[in-house]
């Protein structure tokens, strides 16, 4: 038989079966493709550290350099592998949609929402025209997905980070000098077992070292928080939401400290305008209407994500204390 590859033959077979060709090597590209996707290492909600910025705010010259050069000048701990945001601020009408498919995909740490009146909301009362405030319309609508942040909560942020710390300190998480290294070692080798990232001791070894500078700077960055909140350079804001819904029991939907005053004084953290700020109207003496900007009243409130594995929740404080330690006056004096 011959089988001789000749011009004539090559040239008829291509002729004849140049679909069958073309259509094997994109299947073949597919399939690569396919297995490609599903082998590769994905991001976890926990390795992204996202910065909302509600409604009614605008954000400033320095809104994204406040997070993204806080990531590049190792803020974080070595676990948040990128950092994004969302400003729903510019999203307009779509922004609840939009802030609803981030969070049924356990995507937010923090959100700039000003405790200021949201003039969305105008309601009568004794004849008296009155508004709620952009931070009692979000955690209205989404206070499911919100932190306590009353330090004495049970359940609330300050307390859970308190009882994660002190579980690797053995007279407790205020004397530093506690730290068991040990401890912190033994659930970083058991939490990374199938991480793709420490597969060899030299891996593990470095891993450690990185987990037990995360539980360092955790610590101090509680301890700073709370000194700040002493020295009333941030405050926290109660929210109490009734209930209205008649299928929910209790005369109370929400009711706690859902956010983190940052700029209760603008003379101490008016520079925060950098960042975020928001404007409202006003009537002056001749009864024109103004527009004011202002910072002050400025809150973060903190997501509770359940895709968010539990201990690497706190890498919001560090952020909010760099905001706190970047603006506050009397801190840079």
């Amino acid at each position: 038989m011959d089988a001789k590859i000749t011009k004539k033959r090559l040239g008829r077979m291509l002729s004849y079966d140049w679909i069958k060709i073309v259509a094997t090597v994109a299947a073949a590209i597919v399939v690569w493709s396919l297995v490609f996707t599903m082998t590769a290492t994905r991001i976890t909600p926990a390795q992204q550290f996202t910065v909302f910025n509600y409604v009614g705010n605008t954000a400033g010259s320095k809104f994204h350099d406040s997070y993204v050069n806080a990531f590049n000048n190792g803020l974080f701990s070595y676990e948040v592998l990128e950092v994004n945001c969302n400003d729903l601020a510019t999203t307009g009408e779509y922004s609840q949609t939009v802030m609803e498919a981030r969070l049924t995909t356990d995507e937010g740490d923090v959100i700039f929402v000003a405790d200021a009146d949201d003039e969305s909301t105008e309601y009568e009362e004794n004849g008296e025209k009155k508004y709620h405030s952009y931070l009692y319309s979000l955690v209205k609508r989404w206070g499911y997905y919100l932190y306590n942040l009353d330090p004495a909560a049970e359940n609330g942020f300050f307390k859970r980070m308190e009882t994660y710390l002190s579980g690797f300190y053995t007279e407790g998480y205020q004397k530093p000098e506690s730290l068991d290294e040990a401890r912190v070692e033994a659930a970083f080798r058991t939490r990374v077992k199938k991480d793709k990232r420490f597969k060899t001791e030299a891996q593990l070894a470095k891993g450690v070292q990185e987990d037990i500078a995360r539980i360092k700077k955790y610590r101090d960055a509680l301890e700073n928080f709370y000194k700040y909140l002493d020295a009333g350079y941030v405050t926290l804001t109660n929210v109490e939401v009734p209930n209205t819904n008649e299928e929910i029991e209790g005369d109370i939907l929400f009711s706690g400290v859902y956010g983190i005053n940052l700029c209760p004084n603008a003379d101490t953290m008016g520079g925060l305008k950098e960042v975020v700020y928001y404007q409202s109207t006003y009537t002056d003496e001749d009864g024109k209407q103004q527009v004011k900007t202002s910072v002050e009243n400025m809150n973060v409130a903190f997501f509770n994500l359940e895709g968010v594995e539990d201990g690497f929740q706190y890498e919001s404080l560090l952020y909010v204390n760099h905001l706190i330690e970047s603006y506050c006056t009397e801190l840079n004096a």
